[in-house]
């Protein structure tokens, strides 16, 4: 059967390459991609995403006190917003269903009027500049139908994920298509999840990988109009994300450097199979600057304090809560939405699985210092959330993901580009594998992302039309934007892997 499908896609391929622009190919895939993340966004009700009574307070009172969105309250502390944004207002807000994975969203259609007219003070909104242009640009979507306003909010971040990315896949040539493997590989399924919501994690993803991505193209490519769009696709990031998120400086730092590093270092010559002392004393000596800097300013690396710190409670955090983050990134724990239910496990097996062949894939063109880069770069998400855990934040995936993504786009993008004169060439029994694997894994978080909020997770079946309890008021049912959905990423991804070939020949 793999035999037969790889036969199958290879001569769709080249009837594509013979007969159809690329540009065509490429019009195909941003379709696809355009109905993946729209299932997304209709695949959860309002308040489904991750602290959204907090971020929609905060969208609803972004452009001050309005008569119906945002009063003034008896404390200066606190704001007026309407009782249905409540999270303790129990069955008359739209967070009715949160907590129990058996409840539907369908409590949400039989809110009273006074729920949605009624507003009553609240201290739960942004008061501070922190993602304060996240809250502006979806404070002017906000309107009297709820909704809807969450809808045109999610559709909105869609928007500003794509043109981002955009500047990332046009300033990198022939390794474009390496690097939307390494995105549709990386995304899935807790990316699929975030960017079309109303979290700013969603712009902190996107921002943030698209500067270290940026940078990466910068140094990488040699021509003037790649530079020139990832020197804008940079800037623009770096604006989109200012006070994004109290991490946000840290987060961009690492990923630019990260970037850089693969940009300058990441070319395969045969003086780089050479150990050059001179280069390798020079590094060596920013590298000490860096840990010093680290010492002094951010936390020491005095052997007893961390010798102390592995030997107390902090180890069980390092050795369990640090790996439960990565195994989030694929699916393994409660990231989606509510905090109350989880993709399916053969979601993290398949997800395993296409990772695993998708890595043993491009590492073998892949140039030694490409390697040493992604080594640093994947430690940092197990050291980065052992301190997330450590500082009482929490291990959630989302906060690492955009380094996550940069990983593997330097891994595909440096293997496009080729090692020892020769060039990236995927097995067919590899991605035929990846494809079914991701594709399958990305279908089975869409449609218990569906199920969760329909029935409930008690009900089991295919069919989401099949006693749906909840639902959007108007446009597709369940079961056509899971179909869509699923057809749309398998289509795309298949794309792409063909391409990825043949782009590198």
């Amino acid at each position: 059967m793999t035999s037969r499908v790889a036969r199958l896609a290879e001569r769709l391929a080249k009837g594509f390459s013979g007969r159809l622009p690329r540009i065509f190919l490429g019009c195909l895939v941003l379709l696809c991609t355009v109905a993946v993340f729209g299932s997304w966004a209709l695949s959860s009700p309002p308040g489904s995403g991750p602290d959204d009574e907090y971020h929609l307070s905060s969208i609803w009172c972004s452009h001050g006190y309005r008569i119906q969105y945002c009063e003034k309250s008896e404390s200066i502390y606190e704001a007026k917003i309407p009782l249905q944004l409540h999270r303790n207002g129990g069955p008359r807000t739209i967070f009715c269903y949160a907590g129990d994975s058996r409840i539907s969203a369908r409590c949400i259609r039989e809110l009273d009027p006074t729920a949605v007219t009624k507003l009553e003070s609240s201290k739960r909104f942004n008061t501070s500049r922190i993602a304060a242009r996240f809250y502006d640009a979806n404070g002017y979507l906000v309107s009297a139908n709820t909704n809807a306003s969450i809808l045109r909010m999610r559709f909105l971040q869609i928007a500003v994920s794509l043109v981002l990315v955009g500047f990332v896949i046009c300033s990198s040539g022939e390794r474009k298509w390496a690097i939307l493997l390494a995105l549709f590989v990386g995304i899935v399924p807790v990316g699929l999840f975030t960017i079309p919501s109303t979290n700013p994690s969603s712009w902190a993803i996107t921002g943030v990988f698209t500067a270290g991505a940026c940078a990466m193209n910068f140094f990488k490519s040699t021509g003037r109009r790649p530079r020139i769009i990832a020197a804008v696709g940079f800037i623009t990031a770096l604006l989109l994300t200012r006070n994004l998120r109290s991490d946000i400086y840290f987060m961009m730092i690492l990923c630019i450097s990260l970037g850089v590093a693969t940009g300058v270092l990441g070319r395969e010559t045969k003086a780089s199979l050479k150990i050059n002392r001179a280069k390798l004393r020079r590094y060596g000596f920013v590298l000490l600057l860096g840990l010093i800097f680290f010492h002094l300013k951010v936390h020491t690396l005095a052997p007893q304090t961390i010798i102390s710190s592995f030997l107390s409670g902090k180890f069980h955090s390092f050795v369990s809560d640090s790996p439960l983050l990565f195994l989030g990134l694929l699916g393994g724990s409660i990231q989606l939405g509510s905090p109350d239910f989880a993709p399916p496990s053969a979601v993290l097996i398949l997800m395993g699985v296409g990772l695993a062949i998708f890595i043993g894939a491009v590492l073998r063109y892949v140039p030694p210092a490409v390697k040493v880069i992604a080594s640093v770069g994947t430690s940092l998400i197990f050291v980065l959330a052992y301190f997330y855990v450590d500082g009482a934040i929490g291990a959630v995936s989302r906060y690492l993901m955009a380094i996550y993504l940069l990983v593997l786009v330097m891994l595909a993008s440096s293997a496009a580009l080729g090692i020892r004169s020769t060039t990236l060439k995927i097995s067919k029994s590899s991605w035929v594998t990846i494809f079914i694997a991701i594709s399958l894994a990305q279908s089975l978080s869409l449609h218990q992302s569906i199920r969760r909020y329909v029935t409930g997770t008690n009900f089991s079946g295919w069919n989401l039309n099949k006693g749906a309890e909840w639902w959007w008021t108007n446009g597709p049912s369940p079961l056509s934007v899971w179909t869509t959905g699923s057809v749309s990423f398998a289509v795309a991804i298949l794309i792409i892997l063909q391409m990825t070939n043949r782009a590198t020949k």
